[in-house]
């Protein structure tokens, strides 16, 4: 009896030990497992904050002064690009204050001198002459701020290096391109309306449109430079077998532009002329309806023109007028939008460029439509971009560098 009491404490004695020892051993597992998965937690949370700290991108925070000499839609077009472009970048918290003067020099220097004064990051400047942008440079340098110059050159200033960066067009490549064209359909007799007459980008548009004949063998009676500087004061030798008819400027706007045209064509007659070189679309727009006045078709005549607006891929479309040139503000916007972003960033950038232009007539105009950069609408412009419809990086060979730097 006293054995068989024995053998029952010793069994039991055994179980409670299994018993405590499987719970200790619950326990620990469960106290491993709560610990592993308090670890793992941690170590998820970490690589998510440390993933969001790589993939979140810094955000450049500018207030910057964006000054344009006119209210010109061209120069509306470039403003409203600029900031749009800077809009559509998560890495881009930009303030644009944009002013517009009246075509003064003074308001220029103003304008700089009250952007200095009001701390902000970075000046943009549209300028009225190359001069005035000397003292505007100058100004910048001195407060530690930098310049960008935007559609007008001023590779002529020795301060030239000291802006942050300058973008315009090519303007003699542009009325090059215009001049080709019309040589090769034989025009003989110009009518020649510039933006305004001695102007920078409207005399290099005359260069080098009379480039075109120059080169082409064909005799002005002078040189295209001199013709182009001089106008209607050049002397000719009388051996020119193309000729400038009739000068005149039409301010870049279409009502200044109809009333030449119509003076001209009561003036030369309708035969007097069989060519029209308007150096921009608006004041093509105006040489059209002095035509339509006066009942002649254009059709019968060879119009050109330059800007490359919506407009005119129609008027090509239609034969309107015989070619075009695509120098699209958009264009400029975008480019100085991305030499503004690398400078903060401190990224190398090309300063001082040419975007691209694209020139089209009424024999590939079927060809090169889908390439054209919208002109005069931002909003398609962005849609366009954002499919990757034409070249927008400012480091393709297709933006050239200006000469002088």
């Amino acid at each position: 009896m006293k054995k068989s009491l024995i053998k029952v404490l010793v069994v039991l004695a055994i179980a409670a030990l299994a018993v405590a020892v499987v719970s200790g051993c619950k326990a620990t597992a469960e106290t491993t497992t709560t610990a592993a998965a308090e670890t793992t937690a941690a170590a998820t949370t970490a690589a998510a904050e440390t993933t969001a700290a790589v993939t979140e991108p810094e955000v450049l925070t500018l207030n910057i002064g964006y000054y344009a000499d006119a209210a010109d839609s061209y120069y509306q077009v470039e403003m409203d690009t600029f900031k749009a472009c800077a809009d559509a970048d998560p890495e881009c918290k930009w303030n644009v204050n944009m002013k517009v003067g009246q075509s003064t020099a003074a308001e220029q220097l103003q304008a700089v001198e009250d952007f200095i004064m009001a701390g902000y990051d970075a000046i943009v400047v549209i300028q009225n002459n190359p001069e005035t942008t000397s003292e505007c440079i100058a100004k910048c340098v001195d407060a530690g701020i930098p310049y960008f110059g935007a559609s007008h050159s001023f590779a002529g200033i020795s301060n030239r290096k000291d802006a942050a960066g300058s973008c315009c067009f090519n303007f003699i490549t542009a009325g090059k391109y215009s001049g080709v064209d019309l040589v090769a359909r034989g025009a003989k007799k110009i009518i020649m309306i510039e933006g305004v007459l001695g102007q920078g980008s409207a005399s290099a548009q005359t260069l080098g449109f009379l480039l075109a004949y120059e080169e082409a063998g064909i005799k002005l009676g002078a040189s295209a430079k001199d013709v182009a500087e001089l106008k209607t004061e050049v002397k000719l030798d009388g051996t020119q077998e193309a000729k400038v008819v009739a000068w005149a400027s039409g301010g870049w706007f279409s009502d200044p532009a109809q009333k030449a045209m119509s003076d001209f064509i009561t003036s030369l007659g309708p035969k007097g002329f069989d060519a029209v070189y308007a150096q921009n679309d608006p004041m093509m727009e105006g040489v059209l309806l002095a035509m339509e006045s006066a009942g002649l078709n254009p059709e019968d005549y060879l119009l050109c023109a330059c800007n490359g607006r919506e407009i005119s891929w129609q008027w090509v479309k239609d034969k309107i007028i015989k070619n075009d040139v695509n120098q699209p503000a958009s264009l400029e916007g975008e480019t100085i939008y991305q030499q503004v972003k690398a400078y903060f960033k401190g990224e190398s950038y090309r300063k001082y460029i040419h975007p691209y232009l694209t020139p089209y007539n009424v024999d590939n105009i079927n060809e090169v439509y889908d390439s054209l950069v919208p002109f005069s609408d931002v909003a398609k412009y962005m849609e366009k971009r954002a499919a990757g419809a034409f070249v927008t990086d400012i480091n393709d060979p297709k933006w050239t560098d200006q000469e002088g730097y």
